[in-house]
C-alpha cells in the first residue's frame, strides 16, 4: 500500500511539477508588465479568445439541434451520423488540417478567420455532440408533457421544462468547445492564412528565439481561465445533481 502510495505522488509530480514552476515564474509583477506592455501578443490573444467563444457558440448550437435531430432517425441512421461525427476525434489533426485547406482552396475560400472559425467548429462538433446527445437522452419527458397538458406555450415549454435540464449539458459542451479551440494549433497551423495569427502560433513562433517572461505571465491568465470555466461547471453540475 506503501509503494503504491509513493507511486501515485511520484505520477502527480511529475505531472503537475512544470505546471507549477511555469506558474512560479509567470506570477510576478515584471512579467505582467511585460505581458500588458506587449499590444501585438495581447491583440492576438484577445482575437483567440473571440474566436474560442464563437466556435463554442456556435458548435453547442448545432450540437444541440443535432442531439434532437437524431431522436427521430433510426437505429441505423443514428449510428451512421454518430460514425461521422465521431471521425474527426479520431482522424489525426494533421490530416484533419491538410484537408481543410485543401477544401477551403477548392471553393476558393479565402484562408483566415472565417476559414479558422470553420475549421475549428468542425473539429469541436465531434466533442459537443457526444456531450449534448447524453444530456438530450436524459431529458425528463413527462415533465414535458406535463407543461403541454397544462397549456404552456411552446416558449414557456423550452423555458421551464427543456432549457434548465439542457443547461448542465450546454455549459459542459461550451466549456470543452472554447478550451479545444484556444488550445488549438496543428489545425490553425494550415487553414489560417498569412494575416491570421492564433496564440498557440503565436507562441510558437517566439519560442524560436526566446521565452519571454510576458510568456510566463501570459501562461497563468490561461491557467485561471482553464480552472475558472471548469469550476463553473462543476459547480452548476453539482447544482442540478441536487435540485434534482
Amino acid at each position: 500500500m506503501k509503494m503504491l502510495k509513493t507511486y501515485s505522488f511520484l505520477v502527480a509530480f511529475f505531472l503537475w511539477s512544470p505546471l507549477f514552476i511555469l506558474l512560479y515564474k509567470g506570477m510576478n509583477a515584471r512579467a505582467f508588465s511585460l505581458l500588458l506592455e506587449n499590444d501585438a501578443l495581447l491583440g492576438i490573444f484577445m482575437r483567440s479568445i473571440l474566436l474560442a467563444i464563437t466556435t463554442c457558440i456556435i458548435s453547442t448550437s448545432l450540437a444541440t439541434i443535432t442531439a434532437f435531430a437524431l431522436r427521430t432517425q433510426s437505429s441505423l441512421g443514428q449510428k451512421c451520423v454518430e460514425m461521422g461525427t465521431l471521425l474527426p476525434m479520431v482522424l489525426p489533426e494533421i490530416a484533419f488540417g491538410i484537408s481543410f485547406l485543401v477544401w477551403f482552396t477548392k471553393i476558393d475560400l479565402p484562408l483566415g478567420w472565417t476559414s479558422l472559425l470553420l475549421a475549428h467548429i468542425a473539429f469541436t462538433f465531434s466533442y459537443s455532440i457526444i456531450v449534448m446527445k447524453n444530456s438530450v437522452e436524459r431529458i425528463e419527458w413527462r415533465i414535458v408533457d406535463a407543461a403541454k397538458d397544462l397549456g404552456a406555450s411552446r416558449f414557456a415549454i423550452f423555458r421551464h421544462a427543456l432549457f434548465p435540464q439542457l443547461l448542465p449539458g450546454i455549459v459542459a459542451s461550451s466549456v470543452m468547445a472554447f478550451s479545444l479551440s484556444l488550445d488549438d494549433f496543428l489545425i490553425s497551423f494550415f487553414v489560417k492564412g498569412i494575416d491570421e495569427v492564433t496564440l498557440p502560433i503565436k507562441i510558437y513562433s517566439m519560442m524560436r528565439h526566446k521565452i519571454g517572461p510576458e510568456i510566463y505571465a501570459l501562461s497563468v491568465v490561461l491557467f485561471c481561465i482553464s480552472v475558472f470555466s471548469v469550476l463553473i461547471s462543476q459547480v452548476w453540475y453539482l447544482k442540478t445533481q441536487k435540485s434534482s
